[in-house]
């Protein structure tokens, strides 16, 4: 899983304007809905719910660009199209377990940003 990349807050910090506060509110706010949206992509599967699942990876290509994981947003966009199209599905589960792991490691690094910016 070569893909994982260290999170850029430059686009987070150009959309804050300086604001710590509005920083704090987008980590905040990516570290509840990621997870849930993963979970949420794993039951499209197990239903073969394709649209939804490309629905929900739609949603997260947003998400992603916020914290400048640019191999997440494309991961995000493949896993959207594979749903929409409900084309290379058997490719789907592994692409989703790829973009989980990813977010479980960029965690760790966005925790710790929180943190500093809490105590700023």
């Amino acid at each position: 899983m070569g893909k994982y990349e260290h999170i850029d807050m430059s686009y987070l910090e150009e959309l804050a304007l300086g604001s710590n506060k509005f920083k704090v509110e987008m980590i905040e706010s990516f570290l509840k809905s990621t997870p849930e949206s993963i979970t949420q992509m794993k039951e499209a599967i197990s239903k073969a719910n394709w649209k939804t699942l490309g629905e929900v990876a739609h949603k997260l290509k947003t998400s992603f660009s916020f914290v400048g994981m640019e191999n997440m947003v494309q991961l995000s966009r493949e896993i959207q199209d594979a749903g929409l199209e409900a084309q290379n599905i058997e490719e789907i589960p592994r692409m989703v377990e790829e973009l989980a792991d990813c977010y479980l490691k960029s965690e760790v690094e966005l925790k710790k940003e929180l943190e500093e910016l809490k105590n700023n």
